[in-house]
């Protein structure tokens, strides 16, 4: 098995399995556009949806301007427990994505066990439940990496930290 990355911060990586070419799989970052913004700046749809779908409280803004040129609002903040929570979303309202820092607990055994076999000597930072128009994961957060895995752990993926934007 082949395989070729290309990398431009930030951005989420799109991978192509190409079958004729024996299992050769390429994966490329097509980068966005992010800047820390005022809360005040993000528009009241997207801070109503988040709010109604996290019952957070809010107290950063980031808005990424995406490769097709649309734009997405991330907001962060704090939940009703005291763990982070962040939201991503449309200038309408549309609800993208929500991440919410979760304790261990709260993970199927068959993940953390996905997890210990493809990190197995990192130092564990913290364990996030990622919903994304339907799709579940649980993001383990290490040193300078995190991995993404399904709850039936059929899929577990490993990304890179971003940059970090202040």
């Amino acid at each position: 098995m082949t395989i070729f990355t290309s990398s431009i911060f930030p951005c989420n990586a799109q991978a192509e399995s190409l079958s004729e070419k024996q299992n050769i799989l390429i994966a490329q970052n097509l980068g966005g556009i992010v800047r820390k913004i005022p809360l005040e700046e993000v528009p009241v749809p997207s801070m109503s949806a988040a709010k109604t779908v996290t019952n957070a409280q809010f107290n950063q803004a980031r808005i990424e301007m995406k490769s097709d040129g649309s734009l997405i609002y991330i907001i962060r903040g704090k939940n009703q427990q005291g763990f982070e929570v962040e939201a991503q979303v449309t200038p309408t309202g549309t609800i993208t994505q929500v991440d919410e820092q979760i304790d261990s607990s709260g993970v199927p055994e068959i993940a953390v066990k996905a997890f210990k076999r493809w990190a197995p000597n990192d130092q564990l930072i913290s364990i996030w439940r990622s919903t994304r128009l339907g799709e579940l994961y649980y993001q383990f957060v290490i040193q300078d990496f995190w991995l993404e895995v399904s709850p039936d752990a059929n899929k577990v993926m490993i990304f890179r930290k971003k940059l970090n934007i202040t």
